[in-house]
């Protein structure tokens, strides 16, 4: 059943509603460049769940920014924080270079067959918290202590409909407020974020980001930062929202158990790049990349809890090393030192991004040489 406060994308099935092509976002630091986003392309379709799985500090939250256009003011902060007199100067001159290696953001980022990359700002506004919404990392940053948790969850209404009525806003508001199950929502309305648990601050958080009924949500690290019994409410919350609405969404975690259970399609990510994009059940089940195959290692699996029980104790086999310095990043592909199946032409050449079968990418020389069972 849809729930009467949507907005129902008018969108067909086969064409995708968000296309990332050739995405680059750097940061400017006094080494180079930070290449937290590198020629990253992938597609969404209206109604699609997609999980962005991979360790911290491979560029997920960076590549929400890029797509929300939000990146180059973070990285000219960056930049004129940094104590590096000129830095940001220099981030200015060389983001106007043209040039595919420079800072900020390039490539195209086309949502509902307009590319962000070329909006200004003003037409960004009339886009953001209306088309496409974001639930951002880090609870205790994303709501003002100094308002009420109704008054922020009716910015973004007003914002985009100035003559909305106080009273059609106060029950919209706490409709959503509502959908999310946050208790008592008429009596708490009216009170400041550091009345509300950490949970309750995210649910207040998804009724802000589904209250203009967007065609996006980019949900960063829903569950982070809770524990084990709230996130599995959070999930439930989460999961309602993906039947109910014909939201389209990315999911960004490094809990591959929160991907498996809201993906439709898993885009996997290391060192600023996707290594493999496909369907999630193919991901978690088959996966083709030697990185994939070591993520789902990595984790504890029903059948390996069961074993444990029945007096075995089969060993997490993680990934040996550590992820690279987006500053310093290896030649050839970004995995090969990780990797136990490299040959040499993977310490020499950058992989292609290619599609092996429909709606499945993969970055990797030695696909399809690599036996299922090798990890």
């Amino acid at each position: 059943m849809k729930s009467s406060t949507t907005i129902v994308p008018v969108m067909t099935e086969t064409e995708p509603i968000l296309e990332v092509k050739n995405l680059r976002a750097y940061y400017l630091v006094s080494k180079g460049y930070v290449k937290a986003v590198d020629d990253v392309s992938f597609t969404i379709f209206p109604g699609e769940c997609v999980g962005l799985l991979g360790e911290s500090g491979c560029g997920k939250s960076s590549l929400a920014l890029a797509i929300m256009q939000l990146f180059n003011r973070v990285a000219k902060y960056a930049a004129g924080t940094s104590n590096i007199p000129g830095l940001a100067q220099e981030f200015d001159k060389a983001k106007k270079s043209g040039t595919e290696e420079r800072p900020g953001v390039s490539g195209s980022v086309i949502f509902r067959g307009m590319d962000l990359t070329r909006m200004d700002e003003e037409e960004l506004v009339k886009i953001r918290g209306e088309q496409i919404s974001m639930i951002p990392q880090g609870l205790t940053r994303a709501l003002n202590p100094q308002y009420s948790i109704g008054w922020q969850t009716g910015e973004t209404v007003e914002i985009h409909d100035e003559n909305v009525r106080l009273i059609e806003l106060k029950k919209k508001v706490l409709d959503f407020l509502d959908l999310v199950q946050l208790g008592d929502s008429k009596i708490r309305y009216v009170l400041d974020p550091g009345s509300f648990s950490g949970g309750e601050a995210q649910r207040v958080l998804i009724a802000m980001s589904l209250v203009n009924g967007p065609f996006l949500v980019i949900a960063d690290e829903p569950t982070s930062a809770l524990d084990v019994t709230i996130q599995r409410q959070i999930l439930n919350v989460l999961n309602m929202i993906k039947i109910d609405f014909d939201v389209s969404s990315i999911i960004i975690s490094h809990d591959a158990g929160v991907i498996a259970e809201l993906a439709d399609r898993v885009a996997v990510m290391y060192a600023g790049k996707i290594m493999e994009f496909g369907d999630a059940v193919q991901m978690f089940h088959k996966p083709g990349h030697p990185y994939t195959m070591g993520l789902m290692t990595s984790f504890p699996t029903i059948a390996m809890m069961q074993m444990r029980a029945g007096g075995k104790r089969p060993a997490l086999r993680g990934i040996p090393g550590e992820p690279p310095v987006l500053t310093d990043l290896p030649s050839g592909c970004v995995f090969h030192p990780r990797c136990a199946f490299a040959k040499e032409i993977c310490k020499i050449e950058i992989p292609e991004y290619r599609e092996i079968e429909p709606r499945h990418w993969i970055r990797c020389h030695r696909y399809g040489e690599i036996d299922d069972n090798a990890c």
